[in-house]
């Protein structure tokens, strides 16, 4: 073999070698990333029998508590000319649906949603909904007050509560969707009116609704509007003999219970699609919803199926006549966004 032959055949087995480093390991083919801002301490098992139902290597990135939700959308926003992220299983609807509005979601219809309520998906299927929380009125009753809260927000603008009200700030997870949804149902200007009430009575933005449900629940403040899961998480835990309220019949003037589901969605040019879609079959099926409803206290399912001592009674919140509970939330993304910088200069200014 002469010289240039040898040349040619060292070049050959060097990029033979080359090709084989650059191609995937079984383990990177059953990779795929999921952004979480469901509480990690309920997904983490449920993510672990996810990888086990599919064979999938998951990594999870979750939110940061200060952030919820919202932080996980603005990284995915950051991310979008050179996307990272699969799949975004988010533990509210809000920020998906502005992600939907700007482009960046792809659609896919899971055959594992085919018993999902319409309510609580996509048409086109770019999300669909899994666990489900309703908006509640928390009260301490321990608390001596002129009148009993009743079934209205508006009752939340009694000089009874003048301090003593808790909400957690609108910025960030399912406050925000709150905000939207009565803004779809009030009108604008009613909407804005309510929060500058409430801000003339002394209401409390905190950091979270698990804040306003604590706080509720150790008797610091009255009352709060909060989520079923941190009622559920609180009513359980205190020491003191509290009797709290659950707003189970909605709002005045035609605004009835809020619910709010969670949402999974694939991301727009995912790195993984193939899996992706693979991952959303699984974590939309109805054995993986029943697990988050046994594992996470006040989340309630889309689908009705059979539940179990407390849970029953929150169901009743859940699963109220449609005429009473309109489906609006293809509105909310467009309402949010009309009602958020005025909603901030009430509430977040001196």
């Amino acid at each position: 073999m002469n010289f240039k032959n040898s040349l040619c055949v060292s070049m050959s087995l060097w990029f033979i070698i080359l090709l084989s480093g650059c191609q995937s390991t079984p383990q990177s083919q059953n990779r795929v990333v999921l952004y979480c801002s469901v509480d990690d301490v309920y997904a983490r098992p449920i993510i672990a029998e996810l990888e086990k139902k599919t064979g999938l290597q998951i990594e999870a990135l979750y939110d940061v508590e200060a952030a919820k939700t919202a932080g996980l959308a603005n990284r995915i926003r950051g991310e979008k000319s050179r996307p990272r992220g699969d799949v975004f299983w988010s533990s509210a609807l809000l920020q998906t649906l502005l992600l939907q509005r700007e482009g960046l979601l792809q659609e896919y219809s899971s055959p594992s949603a085919k018993d999902i309520p319409a309510e609580f998906k996509d048409k086109k299927g770019a999300w669909t909904g899994m666990g489900v929380r309703s908006r509640v009125i928390m009260s301490n009753s321990q608390q001596k007050t002129q009148n009993k809260i009743g079934v209205s927000a508006e009752d939340l603008l009694e000089p009874q509560f003048k301090n003593k009200i808790g909400i957690s700030n609108p910025q960030f997870g399912t406050a925000s969707d709150w905000v939207a949804t009565l803004t779809v149902r009030w009108g604008k200007e009613k909407t804005l009116n309510y929060f500058r009430d409430l801000k003339k009575n002394g209401v409390h933005v905190l950091a979270g609704n698990g804040v306003v449900a604590e706080k509720v629940a150790n008797g610091e403040l009255l009352a709060g509007v909060t989520d079923s899961d941190d009622y559920s998480t609180f009513a359980k835990k205190s020491k003191i003999e509290n009797r709290f309220i659950l707003n189970a019949n909605g709002f005045e003037d035609g605004v009835s219970t809020i619910k709010i589901p969670g949402s999974v969605a694939i991301l727009k040019s995912a790195p993984h699609s193939a899996n992706a879609k693979k991952l959303v079959d699984a974590i939309v099926s109805l054995e993986i919803e029943k697990m988050l409803v046994k594992k996470m206290p006040g989340v309630l399912p889309t689908r009705r199926f059979p539940l179990d001592g407390e849970q029953k009674y929150d169901s009743e919140i859940l699963f109220v006549p449609d005429s009473e509970n309109p489906t609006d939330t293809a509105k909310w993304a467009n309402a949010w966004l009309s009602i958020r910088e005025p909603l901030f200069e009430i509430l977040l200014t001196p």
